[in-house]
């Protein structure tokens, strides 16, 4: 067929390359421990459910069960966020994220991520980390897939999930 483009393999294939990897995979379930929540700053807590140390993808649960506030932070690359439960928003911008909201969020913004009911769940994938700013755009920390597995084997450590619990969710 003239104009058509054949393919004998899924376009994502690599010759050469063993795609056993590909096969889908039930990771790990939403487990039931209340621990497996680690709190995080401004009164939140991440729950992940993936970190690919390859890629730096972080693939995580935020929930925050009374108000509250991420401060201002940028991300590298984009940000795919699904509202899950309650609702939240960006200072900077004036929509409000409830359930069913799909957020994207473009890499180098800088934006206060606020919850201001008493419940929100939001399903995030992200890569790269992010950079907590101050009100002159200083860079005051920085988070990445290896700081975030740091502080959520802390976490486990401390709260009696153990050393190793962390490890189903790295990649």
């Amino acid at each position: 067929m003239s104009g058509s483009i054949m393919i004998d393999r899924p376009a994502f294939a690599m010759p050469g390359v063993s795609h056993e990897y590909m096969t889908p995979e039930l990771v790990h379930d939403l487990p039931e421990d209340p621990r497996a929540w680690v709190p995080r700053p401004g009164g939140g807590e991440f729950l992940p459910r993936m970190f690919d140390t390859l890629t730096g993808v972080i693939v995580n649960l935020n929930r925050y069960r009374r108000p509250g506030m991420l401060g201002r932070h940028l991300h590298g690359s984009a940000v795919y966020a699904y509202t899950l439960e309650g609702s939240w928003r960006y200072a900077e911008h004036d929509w409000v994220a409830k359930p069913g909201s799909f957020v994207f969020e473009s890499p180098g913004e800088t934006h206060t991520l606020i919850v201001e009911q008493a419940t929100m769940v939001g399903f995030f994938v992200w890569m790269g980390g992010y950079q907590i700013v101050d009100e002159n755009d200083k860079i005051v920390k920085v988070e990445n897939v290896l700081s975030l597995i740091d502080a959520c084997d802390k976490h486990y450590r401390e709260c009696g999930l153990g050393p190793d619990y962390v490890r189903q969710f790295i990649r």
